[in-house]
């Protein structure tokens, strides 16, 4: 057990890491991308933002077949609009979609970014490649991952003792508490979070298992969709603010006890208008994205229907959707988000430690060989490498032209390619100096991101503080408490002994004892080698 848990997660080991890495800031991905939007910084949540939202599609979309208004949440300052418009068929997809300032109703024009969804798929499907050969690359080292965890608790005879010792500056005991803490800690999460991964991914990897669906068109829907054109007329905003819209949310809001998240208005302006009102009311996780239920009123304020939360259609669908919900978080509030993404940190911990652990156990015996060095210089590519990267991801957000052509693509070129320099570093200086120069250089882009921030928003840190924007604090907030973590690691190894790789003297010794002291290296060097 002990050399296949080592070899079925050395060998991914780097991209472990970044799959583990990448998917914990996804659970954050609608944070990253509102940050790397700053455009959206000047929004404030505002009790007229309906009536803003309202107006605007009375002025501009008047002859829609449908509204949708999004409100301002939790994880959104904003006021997001869409329609569809009489002639645009039974669409899944809405038509054009606008983004207004709750409080002053002004439309909020935003820079192009790849944001968090650039993180979020690349987790899963890695980038510059075929789709489908990324999950399946990622669908292998999540097996292996699996199978690493799965081998880790069963060599490890003293998981439950060893948790609670830490021996601090122990060198090679100090990693390894430091592994089997990271990883015993949030256990059950990594083994539900591999897991899941896994399932989420069964259609891929077991191609042969799947289905074609066909979607087809409801017959009459051409009829429907005429009688629709033929009757619109455009919505008098004055009779639209009449209508007791109000009344139907704070209905909805009792019911629910979570608040009204989003507003459908089918036949806008005219007498049989109907109102969905929707929230993050989930009660059946085995739904999927569909467990949350809805209440219809007609313009009168009355309640015409009420859809309840949908049902899997069987066991193995429950299953999967239960797993859906939980490796993506799309029941979490923001204290469990938070818990999940502490999880997901302790996990890349996990991974990077253990990657550490195999060098410098390895430093006093094989230095110098193809191999050791092999894995010793992807570590610090791999690991430092990608702090650097993640943090110029950042950077370079702000740094670049808002109105450039392809601006999302050349955000993914600069993070690659300061990657890719760091990994080549790594190679070339693969002591403690190539651990300190990244991680210090990520350390320091951390650091400034705040200042960044204030320099290149549409508003400053001060108004985010003072209008209670945690979204954008709180970003700023962990980029720092990652640069002091960052900063203290290069600020360790920078302590540690230096590595003096000598040739041994092969001369004969007249004592045995002798010549087993002259060829052990001087001093325990495994810290500094890591």
């Amino acid at each position: 057990m002990t050399w296949l848990h080592t070899w079925s997660s050395i060998l991914v080991g780097w991209l472990l890491f970044t799959i583990f890495f990448t998917g914990t800031l996804s659970f954050f991905r609608t944070e990253i991308t509102y940050w790397m939007q700053p455009e959206q910084h000047a929004a404030v949540p505002s009790e007229k933002a309906l009536e803003h939202g309202l107006r605007y599609l009375a002025i501009n979309a008047p002859n829609a077949s449908e509204w949708q208004l999004s409100l301002p949440d939790a994880r959104s300052n904003t006021l997001d609009l869409s329609w569809r418009d009489a002639n645009a068929g039974n669409e899944r997809r809405r038509g054009p979609r606008v983004m207004l300032n709750p409080s002053t109703g002004e439309e909020i024009k935003v820079r192009e970014t790849a944001g968090g969804n650039f993180l979020y798929r690349f987790h899963f499907e890695l980038y510059g490649i075929d789709r489908t050969v990324g999950r399946w690359i990622v669908g292998v080292v999540s097996m292996m991952m699996f199978v690493a965890i799965i081998s880790g608790v069963i060599m490890h005879r003293k998981i439950f003792a060893d948790f609670f010792m830490f021996r601090p500056k122990k060198k090679l005991l100090s990693w390894i508490d430091g592994h089997a803490i990271s990883a015993v800690l949030a256990l059950p999460f990594h083994i539900m979070i591999t897991f899941s991964g896994l399932i989420l991914l069964g259609a891929t990897l077991l191609p042969f298992n799947s289905e074609e669906r066909v979607r087809h068109r409801p017959q009459g829907t051409e009829v429907r969709q005429n009688a629709q054109q033929q009757n619109l007329a455009s919505p008098d905003i004055n009779a639209l603010l009449a209508l007791p819209i109000s009344s139907m949310i704070a209905h909805a809001e009792r019911t629910w006890q979570v608040p009204v998240e989003s507003l459908s208005i089918t036949h806008p302006g005219k007498a049989n208008a109907q109102f969905t009102l929707s929230g993050n009311n989930r009660t059946q996780l085995s739904a999927g994205r569909g467990g949350s239920s809805a209440l219809v009123f007609n313009a009168q304020g009355e309640v015409i229907n009420e859809r309840p939360a949908s049902v899997a259609a069987n066991a193995s669908q429950a299953t999967y959707n239960y797993l859906d919900m939980l490796h993506q978080a799309r029941f979490a509030d923001t204290l469990t988000r938070w818990l999940l993404f502490f999880a997901g940190i302790l996990g890349t911990i996990m991974v990077g430690t253990g990657s550490v652990l195999w060098v410098v156990k390895r430093a006093k015996q094989q230095l110098g060989e193809f191999g050791f060095e092999l894995v010793r210089g992807s570590n610090i590519g791999s690991i430092a490498g990608l702090m650097c990267a993640t943090g110029g991801y950042f950077w370079v957000n702000r740094l670049l032209p808002a109105d450039l052509t392809s601006r999302s693509l050349w955000e993914i070129k600069v993070f690659f390619a300061i990657w890719l320099v760091c990994v080549v570093a790594g190679f070339i200086w693969r002591d403690k100096k190539g651990w300190v120069v990244q991680l210090g250089f990520a350390a320091v882009l951390f650091a400034l991101v705040p200042l960044l921030d204030h320099l290149t928003s549409a508003t400053g840190l001060d108004f985010a503080v003072a209008n209670g924007d945690s979204l954008r604090v709180g970003f700023d907030l962990m980029c720092i408490t990652l640069a002091a973590v960052l900063g203290y690691a290069a600020y360790h190894v920078t302590k540690a002994k230096a590595v003096k790789a000598k040739r041994v003297n092969s001369a004969p010794s007249p004592k045995r004892k002798d010549t087993a002291r002259q060829n052990k290296p001087q001093g325990d060097n495994s810290e500094a080698l890591i």
